[in-house]
């Protein structure tokens, strides 16, 4: 989990057609200084692991990522500049336990990262139909 370590969550809220979380990048993270010294950008699979955790909060359970039909990285992220984001998903649950999600991370109304993949549970013997 990198919530807390990479970034924060200042804001969460529904809409009448997705959950929006509007985070926080933390340009103290480590992941920085390598990734890359001097030029900080921040890594993609950060960015998809952000949206993965904001998926499980929806969900309220363990998740893994099965496919990823699209992630198209479009503007990049760096914390210096871009330091507040917001991450909107949308989910519909496609089985019991498999959830579809469109996801895009949006910066002053600019998307700068667009993802669609599924979601499937961590453990057996749960499912989505509460959602």
């Amino acid at each position: 989990m990198i919530l807390n370590h990479y970034y924060k969550i200042k804001n969460q809220y529904t809409t009448k057609n997705a959950m929006l979380f509007d985070v926080i990048l933390l340009p103290e993270c480590d992941v920085y200084k390598g990734h890359f010294p001097g030029m900080p950008v921040a890594p993609g699979v950060y960015n998809i692991q952000m949206i993965k955790e904001c998926v499980e909060r929806i969900a309220g359970k363990p998740l893994l990522l099965e496919s990823m039909m699209q992630c198209k990285f479009i503007v990049m992220i760096t914390p210096d500049q871009n330091l507040e984001l917001q991450i909107r998903v949308e989910t519909t649950v496609i089985e019991r336990n498999r959830l579809n999600v469109l996801a895009t991370i949006v910066r002053d109304n600019v998307n700068c990262l667009i993802f669609k993949g599924e979601f499937i549970l961590r453990q057996d013997g749960y499912d989505f139909e509460e959602l």
